[in-house]
C-alpha cells in the first residue's frame, strides 16, 4: 500500500476548496462587479433555481480515481450533512477503510489507519481566509451553482447572478474574487455541464470542474459523475469522483474521533509527501 492514501485525500479536499476558493493571488481583495441581471433573463434564473431541491443529508458509495504524477483509484463512502460537513472513507480494498477525511466549517480532520497517523488542522488551511464554506465545497461535489460565501443559488440571490448566454445557459457571478470570476455552463437540456473559475477578463478556465450523468433525484439534480482540474501547492491535480447508489435524508453518522497511538503529522507534511 503507497504511503499517499492520506495524502490523496487531503489533496482531494484541497482542489475542491481551491475551485471554491477562487486563487490565492493578491493580499488585496479586488471585487468587481458586472451588469446585473436583466428582467427578461429572471425567467431563466428561476427556471435553474427550480431544479435545486432541498435535502438535509446525503450519503452515496462511489469511486475516485486521482493522477498527480501516478494515478490512484479507489472505492469510496461519502457522507454529507447539508452546511455543516463532509465525510470522505477511502476503501481500495474488499470494503475495508484505510482512510477518512471529515470536513467541517473550522476543521479539517483525517485518519491514515495503514501507517498510523492523522492531521487534525484549521479548515483555513485549505481556504486562506477566502469566504469559501462547507456549503460551497458541497455545491462543487453535487453539481450545484452557487454563490461564494452565501450558499446555494436562490430567489433571494438571483440578483448577484448575470445569464451570460441562454441556449445553451451560461450562468456568471456577479462578484469576482481576487481578480477571479466563476462561471457555470449548462448543456442545451437545462442540466449543468461544467464550472469554470477564471481571471477576470480572460477566456482560459484556471480552474475547472466538468459534470456529466446530471439527473433527477429527491434533492433535485445532481451530477453522479465529477472531473476536475487544479493546482494545488504549485501541483497540477486532476481526480474523477463517481457517485452511485445516493440516500437522502437518512441518518448519518461521522465520526471525527481521534485514534490512540496514532502519530499527528500536518497537512504541509503531507502535501509534501505527496509531491515526492
Amino acid at each position: 500500500m503507497k504511503k499517499t492514501n492520506i495524502a490523496i485525500l487531503i489533496v482531494l479536499a484541497a482542489t475542491m476548496a481551491a475551485c471554491g476558493s477562487i486563487k490565492k493571488a493578491a493580499s488585496v481583495t479586488d471585487t468587481t462587479t458586472t451588469t446585473t441581471t436583466t428582467n427578461n433573463y429572471m425567467s431563466t434564473l428561476d427556471a435553474v433555481i427550480a431544479t435545486l431541491g432541498d435535502w438535509q443529508t446525503m450519503q452515496a458509495g462511489g469511486n475516485i480515481k486521482l493522477g498527480a504524477g501516478s494515478s490512484f483509484s479507489s472505492s469510496i463512502q461519502v457522507r454529507m450533512v447539508r452546511d455543516q460537513s463532509i465525510y470522505i472513507s477511502l476503501r481500495p480494498m474488499l470494503g475495508i477503510e484505510v482512510g477518512k477525511l471529515i470536513i467541517t466549517a473550522d476543521s479539517l480532520f483525517a485518519v491514515d489507519k495503514v501507517h498510523k497517523r492523522y492531521i487534525a488542522e484549521k479548515v483555513s488551511i485549505l481556504t486562506s481566509g477566502i469566504p469559501v464554506t462547507v456549503s460551497d465545497v458541497q455545491d462543487i461535489f453535487l453539481g450545484r451553482p452557487f454563490i461564494l460565501g452565501k450558499g446555494t443559488l436562490k430567489e433571494s440571490l438571483k440578483d448577484q447572478m448575470t445569464v451570460s448566454e441562454v441556449y445553451p445557459l451560461v450562468l456568471t457571478a456577479n462578484e469576482s474574487y481576487k481578480g477571479y470570476g466563476y462561471v457555470f455552463n449548462f448543456d442545451k437540456a437545462g442540466r449543468i455541464a461544467s464550472l469554470s473559475i477564471m481571471p477576470t477578463g480572460k477566456a482560459a478556465a484556471a480552474y475547472q470542474v466538468n459534470y456529466s450523468d446530471v439527473h433527477g433525484t429527491t434533492a433535485g439534480n445532481i451530477a453522479h459523475n465529477i472531473n476536475a482540474n487544479a493546482t494545488v501547492e504549485n501541483k497540477k491535480i486532476a481526480f474523477s469522483l463517481n457517485f452511485k447508489d445516493i440516500e437522502w435524508n437518512g441518518k448519518v453518522n461521522i465520526d471525527p474521533s481521534v485514534p490512540r497511538n496514532y502519530k499527528r503529522m500536518s497537512a504541509r507534511d503531507l502535501f509534501s509527501m505527496f509531491s515526492n
